[in-house]
């Protein structure tokens, strides 16, 4: 079984390399169809990682019996879902 810290670190290191170059794009250029995502993307990531990391309880790791999916994922999928119809409407 991965350690809590490899399997924290992932989502947080991506997240990081996604949220701040797509933040600096907004300030630099402003809003874009790409920038947007990418921080919300980014950000989504980080608080996985930290989650994951810090071991708050929507972020327990289920037996590997266990085929039933998580709370807090079906959350951000359908965030993301939502997120991206927005933009495609927009």
């Amino acid at each position: 079984m991965p350690s809590k810290k490899t399997v924290g670190a992932a989502p947080l290191i991506t997240g990081i390399l996604l949220a701040f170059p797509s933040a600096g794009a907004i300030v630099q250029n402003g809003l874009s169809l790409w920038s947007v995502p990418g921080l919300i993307g980014g950000c989504t990531a980080i608080v996985i990682g930290l989650g994951i990391l810090l071991e708050w309880n929507t972020f327990k790791r289920d037996a590997v019996e266990s085929n039933r999916p998580s709370v807090a994922v079906l959350g951000f999928a359908a965030a993301a879902f939502f997120a991206g119809a927005a933009i495609a409407i927009a």
